[in-house]
């Protein structure tokens, strides 16, 4: 059988796997992004009656930097805080059954 883990061990490492997973789910949000977006630019520009590229260009790279921020920056506090949440349930149940 093999040599036991600890705790903190097993969390340090799941919060890694889980920074890895939305690192990757962000990098492909911003690949995405660029390329439609490179798309609309070149289609208003071929037509360019009225420049509206800008618009969607703006409101989406709000929703790209919500996702680096919650997804990418602050995934490792987040990840910390359900961790104390888990283990604050966990006493209070541990505590209700006695």
């Amino acid at each position: 059988m093999g040599e036991e883990i600890s705790l903190e061990e097993y969390k340090k490492a799941y919060r890694e796997i889980v920074a890895e997973d939305e690192k990757r789910g962000f990098l492909t949000h911003l690949v995405v992004y660029v390329l439609v977006n490179a798309m609309l630019i070149v289609i208003n520009l071929l037509s360019p009656e009225d420049i509206w590229f800008f618009y969607p260009l703006i409101g989406w790279g709000i929703g790209i930097t919500a996702h680096y921020l919650w997804g990418v920056r602050w995934i490792e506090k987040e990840l910390k805080e359900r961790e104390a949440m888990g283990e604050y349930r966990a006493k209070e149940i541990k505590k209700g059954m006695k």
